[in-house]
């Protein structure tokens, strides 16, 4: 573990602790995870609920949307979702026709905004012990948060683009710069 100041690794005790004490109340279940349906299995039901939210996902997002899910396991999920009238798969005409992306159809659309109320609805169950200033408190907090890690997210995309760009330079290319 990296060097952590005394604050630092006071306030990570305190989350895992918060963290842990979520869990005992049931909390740290995934909204997700409530999604049932009597005929689509609960990873085919988030794939629908994930597509809702972004719109249109290429296969290898949306694997990762499914907790890094194996693209054979993938390719029979959206088999499936598209033989259902669910989903359609796009190829990308102007790039490379080899990276696919995955689209709801209507039908696709109106399941998923189903399973989004369910979604919501646990939701609502998880903040409701919070009266209405707490939950914006939380939420203001929360939205913070998330900007900070997309603000993270990308400079260390941007780093690594960039070291990737640095390892596929000419070497004379890099002699010469250096000089």
């Amino acid at each position: 573990m990296t060097e952590l100041s005394a604050d630092v690794r006071v306030q990570v005790a305190r989350w895992r602790n918060l963290l842990v004490d979520a869990a005992r109340c049931g909390a740290m279940e995934s909204p997700l995870a409530v999604l049932n349906h009597p005929h689509w299995d609960p990873r085919e039901l988030q794939a629908l609920w994930w597509l809702r939210s972004e719109s249109l996902l290429p296969v290898g997002v949306l694997a990762m949307r499914l907790g890094g899910l194996a693209m054979p396991r993938l390719s029979r999920l959206v088999d499936r979702l598209e033989n259902g009238g669910l989903v359609r798969r796009e190829r990308s005409v102007r790039h490379d026709r080899r990276r696919v992306r995955v689209r709801l159809t209507d039908a696709g659309r109106a399941l998923a905004d189903e399973l989004d109320a369910q979604v919501q609805e646990r939701m609502a169950k998880l903040l409701s012990p919070l009266e209405g200033e707490m939950r914006s408190a939380l939420m203001d907090v929360l939205e913070v948060w998330m900007q900070a890690l997309t603000t993270q997210a990308r400079t260390a995309e941007e780093v690594a683009e960039e070291n990737a760009d640095l390892a596929s330079a000419p070497d004379d290319l890099l002699t010469a710069s250096a000089a």
